[in-house]
């Protein structure tokens, strides 16, 4: 049986452990993602095999945008100053946005390049790829799970989500490489065309993704209001504070990961000064509180 004091040492642990995690997520997240990039890669192009190629495109998105996430954290994170009164959050919407642009036109080269194999393999004057593409495409099965795991861990203990939508991205990759692992393997059975389809269909996919990715962007970059959904989020949150009898006006906007609230809230005008500001900074701390990745709240009072 263990001891209070047992438990206390064991918490203390996984604490640390935690810590740890929640300190390294994000270069791992990139670390991992680089690797399986490049080493995909290469095997796709020692074996003549596009689907491990279009692989490769995934985990380079997923690196990428790790990186965006890292530095954008950091530059994003720095305080509003003269020149930037919102902050500094837009620099990840225009990384994104370049990165968007510089994915779709590697994907396009590739598909066309698929479709030619696809093609070739009509006409019988293609070749399988060779085996060693199967087996980095179950590596990379394997590695894409680990990591998809360790990252919805980290993610889920921050409450952090740019670590869960990159989770959500290595779970999507691992089971794209389960199917181009099998179609490396139908490939060895004489399917010739099975290695091109699969390549054709993740850069459709990828294509899908960057589109959306740089719809984003410029959603951002233009200063594009979040959903309505948000915004009632925001206004129910605000009411429930005592002293708060309407929202006059209320408007948000996305600065990097975060979001930018300019709310104007009407009180009681037999209220003082100092009760009004009192009223008005527990409506920021439950904002805060109760909605996820807020950056910064304008706040305006009036008499109802």
């Amino acid at each position: 049986m263990m001891t209070d004091s047992g438990q206390a040492a064991t918490t203390g642990i996984v604490y640390r452990q935690c810590a740890w995690c929640e300190k390294k997520a994000g270069w791992i997240a990139f670390t991992g993602n680089f690797f399986l990039a490049v080493f995909k890669l290469l095997v796709g192009l020692m074996s003549g095999s596009k689907a491990v190629i279009g692989d490769s495109l995934y985990s380079f998105k997923d690196c990428l945008t790790s990186l965006v996430v890292l530095i954008g954290v950091k530059i994003s994170g720095k305080p509003a100053d003269d020149e930037h009164q919102y902050g500094h959050g837009k620099i990840e919407f225009v990384a994104i946005f370049l990165i968007s642009l510089l994915i779709i036109l590697g994907t396009i080269f590739l598909f066309i390049h698929s479709v030619k194999d696809m093609w070739m393999a009509y006409k019988g004057t293609v070749a399988a790829p060779k085996f060693i593409a199967f087996w980095a495409a179950l590596i990379s099965v394997i590695a894409n799970w680990k990591l998809s795991g360790y990252l919805y861990c980290v993610g889920s203990r921050r409450k952090s989500p740019a670590m869960l939508a990159n989770a959500k991205h290595n779970h999507s990759d691992a089971i794209s490489s389960m199917f181009v692992a099998t179609a490396v393997l139908l490939s060895h059975y004489g399917l010739y065309f099975a290695d091109p389809l699969v390549a054709v269909i993740e850069t459709i996919d990828l294509i899908r993704l960057s589109s959306a990715m740089l719809n984003d962007s410029i959603k951002g970059i233009m200063d594009s209001s979040i959903s309505p959904v948000v915004l009632k989020q925001i206004e129910s949150t605000a009411l429930l504070v005592p002293g708060v009898k309407k929202i006059a006006s209320l408007n948000a906007r996305k600065v990097g990961q975060g979001i930018w609230v300019n709310i104007v809230i009407k009180i009681d005008p037999t209220h003082t000064l100092d009760s009004g500001h009192t009223i008005g900074r527990h409506v920021e701390a439950t904002i805060l509180k109760r909605v996820g990745n807020i950056a910064g709240i304008n706040l305006g009072l009036e008499p109802f």
